[in-house]
């Protein structure tokens, strides 16, 4: 890989992570406090605190966010600690929906998600309509960031000194480390994981 394409591959990095951010920002403006009122309605069904949970970490795209709020809401008293760990649950699960959502090849489309969401936030005035944009145009963004990355990191596979480091972590254990280290410097695992899909997809990991 050339160093184009290394400013490519951080690139479509970039623009992942700031699509993500971008939905999120979308849809806590299209529905607002709503948020906090679903959260604060997980009863003692388990079921129902899972379902919650999955819920909410789709809508934010972050299981981090939904961590954060139940914890707030167990220190403040609005929430058992058995509530929080099925709405935890759900926030896990949810995170690995939005992984296998961003997993389907549909980067063709992601030009016109941005053209689409930036018209809506650009010249609608309503803010519900505006944050709807937002989600859109973050969708693109996302989906385009990967395209990005799976184009430049093809020729990964067929670089010795990254096969070489591959090859050092092919115990478990130190794959396991990799993860966590990776995962904890992007501070997202559903970007972590959309990377290594990148890289399974591409040949340079296996399954």
């Amino acid at each position: 890989m050339t160093i184009y394409d290394w400013f490519i591959f951080f690139g479509g990095i970039g623009l992942f992570l700031y699509g993500m951010s971008i939905m999120s920002t979308g849809f806590r403006n299209v529905f607002g406090d709503k948020l906090k009122g679903i959260l604060e309605g997980a009863t003692k069904n388990r079921v129902r605190a899972v379902l919650v949970g999955l819920l909410i970490t789709l809508i934010i795209q972050s299981s981090s966010a939904t961590d954060l709020m139940v914890i707030g809401f167990v220190n403040s008293g609005m929430m058992t600690l058995s509530q929080a760990i099925g709405v935890i649950m759900g926030a896990n699960i949810g995170t690995t929906v939005t992984a296998q959502i961003t997993a389907f090849n549909i980067g063709a489309f992601a030009p016109l998600f941005i053209f689409i969401g930036a018209v809506l936030v650009l010249f609608m005035k309503r803010q519900s309509v505006k944050g709807a944009g937002n989600v859109i145009m973050g969708l693109g963004m996302l989906f385009q960031g990967i395209s990005l990355m799976k184009s430049t990191i093809a020729p990964l596979a067929q670089t010795e000194a990254f096969i070489n480091f591959l090859s050092a972590l092919s115990n478990p254990f130190a794959l396991v480390l990799f993860g966590i280290a990776f995962t904890a410097l992007l501070q997202s695992s559903s970007s972590a994981t959309v990377i290594f899909q990148a890289f399974a997809v591409s040949g340079i990991l296996t399954y």
